[in-house]
């Protein structure tokens, strides 16, 4: 028997509108036993793993700016601290002692390139036999006045894969993760807003939100 744990928003930041192409969830997993309760607000951290600490910082500060007072970009509680000094249990209770209960982190996984080939469109006298008899007998006439077709091209594409992973500081788990594509989001701001929409309509389906 699964026992739900309640426990309070964790993903408020993840709630994003205004997105450009839409994201698919190409895998997710979420902890059976971890239910995300609505009613209670409390601290959470948002982390965008970076290496640019510009980009970073304009992500992160994206994610907090939706909900001020809730959630809180990582920067302003570790810094540029990569978190390599092995103490796990110190920075947990730093967590907690400043409120925080979870945690939302980004990440961009990979981003490949692809092209393919779009077909051009006919004259419009192509339509139909008759405009193309009519054309073919007054084209000396219609020269001038004939809708032209366009040329086929050659599309390049970029699609990007973003990880999002959700974690219970109080439990110090993970309780919710996906692996999302974007394809030609229009950039960077635009992908994690978009990322996020998906996520949150799936976690809303799953009824891991309540």
């Amino acid at each position: 028997m699964t026992i739900q744990q309640k426990i309070p928003v964790l993903l408020l930041a993840l709630s994003l509108c205004s997105c450009a192409g839409p994201s698919q969830i190409i895998s997710n997993w979420r902890d059976p036993g971890t239910t995300i309760s609505r009613p209670d607000i409390h601290k959470i951290a948002v982390g965008a793993l970076i290496q640019d600490q510009v980009v970073r910082r304009q992500i992160e500060d994206y994610m907090a700016g939706l909900y001020p007072g809730t959630a809180v970009p990582s920067y302003q509680i570790f810094g540029s601290d990569t978190l390599l000094n092995a103490n796990e249990a110190g920075y947990n209770q730093r967590l907690k002692q400043q409120g925080f209960d979870g945690m939302v982190l980004m990440q961009q996984i990979s981003e490949k390139t692809s092209r393919q080939y779009i077909a051009g469109t006919p004259p419009a006298y192509y339509n139909s036999w008759y405009n193309y008899w009519h054309h073919g007998r007054m084209q000396p006439v219609l020269t001038q006045a004939i809708i032209p077709g366009t040329p086929g091209h050659v599309q390049t594409d970029r699609t990007w894969n973003v990880e999002v992973s959700v974690f219970s500081i109080e439990a110090n788990k993970l309780i919710w993760a996906a692996n999302t594509s974007t394809t030609n989001p229009g950039g960077r701001v635009e992908l994690f807003e978009d990322v996020c929409r998906a996520v949150r309509k799936k976690m809303n389906k799953q009824g891991f939100l309540q």
